[in-house]
């Protein structure tokens, strides 16, 4: 995968990797917070509603005016929004040229700013319209978590614990620093950004375009996107894939430990309320999903610590299991 590195503090190393890009992308919020890592750069709106065709388009529009050739190379400096519209342009610009990533928030910290898949929504569906492009370089630096608002870190949270259910040694400095990540105390998120960082690193080393180990990566995901869709967009991706995870776990709470699937309802019932969006506007969107194939839904479930299950399920398995699971996430949420 790409070279990383990762640190309280990077400043210098960030200066020194984007005095070697000829173009950097970010958001309005990364200008107004981090002048001294955006001059000239090429400025998008923040948020979802900037991860589309249009934007990646505008992207590629500025890097033609300023004259890019196929031997040079952008940075993203921001979230997973900024992330995904730069990476697919770096993809698309000359059938591809090298891109740092410089993820900016929690959630790209965690997931979104490694890996190299790059995408934007298109028709209603979330991330339809993408690459596999992998960053020359991953510069994570923890010192931006300071300036994150009460929605960012809440969004990172949500890939931060997905991440941490995949290996044994993961969920155990999980749930030994849940309490720091509901307070958010730097003690406990940055050995959680580190897990998430290593887990990932290696999954993707090992299954970069997702042929079969890196499956695991979309615990909570196609639920979750499906929700994000149906609700258009209204809460943060990581609310949607705590969400997602909850809602899975309940509609296979049969397939799962008693004790883990009791640890694991209670670490979402911290951070988000259960889902109500309905089974058919859940499937409808799901099965567009592209994890899904044949008509039927795919979800990597967590069954035990550090260990997922692949479930396949056709559309009235789902919508009986999803029913069944709303009834009893509003039970437990109720206690």
């Amino acid at each position: 995968m790409s070279n990383i590195h990762y640190g309280k503090d990077l400043s210098s190393d960030i200066i020194n990797a984007l005095s070697l890009c000829s173009a950097i992308v970010t958001d309005e919020n990364v200008v107004r917070l981090y002048p001294q890592f955006t001059r000239d750069a090429i400025v998008i709106p923040a948020g979802e509603s900037s991860k589309t065709p249009e934007t990646v388009l505008n992207i590629l529009s500025e890097l033609s005016a300023r004259g890019l050739s196929r031997r040079d190379r952008i940075a993203a400096v921001g979230g997973g929004v900024v992330g995904d519209v730069a990476g697919l342009a770096a993809a698309l610009y000359m059938r591809g040229i090298e891109w740092v990533s410089v993820p900016t928030t929690l959630l790209a910290m965690a997931d979104a700013g490694l890996g190299g898949k790059t995408a934007v929504n298109f028709s209603g569906v979330k991330n339809l319209i993408g690459a596999f492009h992998a960053p020359s370089e991953v510069i994570v630096s923890y010192e931006f978590i300071k300036t994150l608002s009460a929605r960012d870190r809440l969004c990172g949270i949500g890939e931060v614990i997905k991440t941490c259910l995949l290996t044994k040694h993961a969920y155990a400095v999980l749930k030994s620093n849940i309490d720091g990540l509901a307070e958010f105390d730097g003690d406990a998120v940055c050995p959680l950004i580190e897990q998430c960082i290593e887990i990932k690193n290696a999954v993707v080393t090992a299954d970069p375009r997702e042929k079969g180990l890196r499956k695991i990566l979309n615990v909570g995901h196609t639920v979750g996107h499906a929700l994000e869709s149906a609700d258009g967009y209204k809460l943060s991706h990581g609310e949607y894939v705590l969400k997602g995870m909850a809602a899975e776990c309940a509609m296979c709470k049969d397939l799962i430990d008693g004790d883990y699937y009791a640890e694991l309802i209670a670490v979402f019932k911290r951070f988000v309320t259960p889902p109500r969006t309905s089974a058919n506007a859940v499937f409808d969107r799901a099965v567009k999903d592209k994890k899904n194939a044949d008509g039927k839904i795919n979800i990597m479930l967590p069954v035990a610590a550090g260990e997922v299950l692949d479930v396949s399920m056709e559309r009235a398995d789902f919508s009986a299991r999803y029913d069944r699971a709303l009834k009893e996430l509003k039970r437990v949420w109720a206690e």
